[in-house]
């Protein structure tokens, strides 16, 4: 078997072959959450200048596993051109247009305080929020941008203009989602093939609720909060008005698990198990089921709590936006 070197190397020589002239590879390391690194293979043809990252860690596992380097190849042309946006302009990349993206990054403060000491950002207890905009054409996303200190300068942009950006951009293109857990659940299967189904040996009717730590899920209510696009959607938590509504119609406090950058799970205060136990299968969950680069926080944390953490700068211009 190779190694993950001769493996992302041979992969890249072998898709160049099959795609022939016209068409070029490249192999990169590409750090990204977290402060991990992974190989990124991206693919050019002509002379665009925005190419997908086709990230090789993922079918190298699926390699390990027994997949022919044959039918990984092919996997991988197939993810290609499946992403390869055809259009006739390049994308839009004025300053109005990146205005209008700039959009909250919500990540764990300590794992990316070397990474963060190169962009605008705020911290405030495990966290530490940053800013991003997305590169859209026609209406399709293709990919999203940090903003660095440079960025920042070229844009002509301070922390407190991208916040207040970044709030009228989550509100207007990525507001909050807020579901039961068994509806996401029901979302995620409904979107699966059958392929995806015989991976793991069970039929759809199989893919029941399980039983929690903290009883049946009938019996205790668990809610996910995302947004729209499932993408960077722990940054809900920093829309105030919205999660002081949720508050209210809970008619409790609740407790912010956070599962991933991308989504947390919410629990009504008054029907959890103790901290102690919930952080340590926020902890477990974390190391075993979680991609490293999606971790956000191994603590637990109540609304209240988080809330009176989030940078003053976000809560005062959250409130003057509701309130006006």
């Amino acid at each position: 078997m190779k190694s993950f070197q001769e493996f992302c190397a041979c992969v890249t020589e072998e898709v160049k072959r099959r795609l022939g002239d016209g068409y070029e590879t490249t192999l990169r390391t590409v750090r990204k959450n977290n402060n991990i690194e992974l190989k990124g293979l991206t693919i050019r043809c002509g002379d665009t200048n925005v190419m997908p990252a086709i990230y090789l860690d993922p079918f190298y596992e699926q390699y390990s596993e027994g997949r022919t380097m044959e039918h990984v190849v092919e996997d991988v042309i197939d993810v290609y051109r499946e992403n390869r946006v055809p259009w006739e302009t390049e994308p839009d990349m004025s300053p109005a247009k990146i205005r209008e993206s700039i959009q909250f990054r919500m990540v764990n403060r300590r794992m990316n305080e070397e990474e963060m000491a190169t962009m605008p950002h705020l911290d405030f207890g495990d966290f530490s929020v940053g800013f991003q905009w997305v590169i859209t054409t026609d209406d399709r996303r293709m990919g999203i941008v940090r903003i660095t200190n440079e960025q920042s300068e070229e844009f002509g942009l301070d922390v407190e203009e991208m916040t207040e950006l970044a709030i009228a951009n989550t509100e207007r293109v990525s507001p909050p989602r807020i579901c039961r857990i068994e509806e996401v659940i029901s979302e995620m299967l409904s979107e699966c093939s059958s392929e995806d189904f015989a991976k793991h040996g069970k039929r759809p009717e199989e893919f029941g609720m399980p039983e929690t730590m903290f009883g049946a899920e009938d019996d205790f209510p668990m809610y996910v909060l995302t947004n729209e696009q499932r993408n960077m959607g722990a940054s809900a938590l920093l829309m105030i008005p919205q999660m002081d509504r949720f508050r209210e119609r809970l008619g409790e406090d609740f407790w912010i698990l956070p599962s991933s950058i991308h989504e947390v799970i919410l629990i009504p205060a008054s029907r959890t198990a103790e901290r102690d136990k919930m952080r340590q299968m926020v902890q477990e969950i974390n190391a075993t089921q979680v991609p490293p680069q999606e971790v956000l926080a191994d603590d637990v944390y109540l609304y209240s709590e988080f809330r009176a953490m989030v940078p003053e700068l976000i809560r005062n211009r959250m409130q003057a936006r509701a309130a006006g």
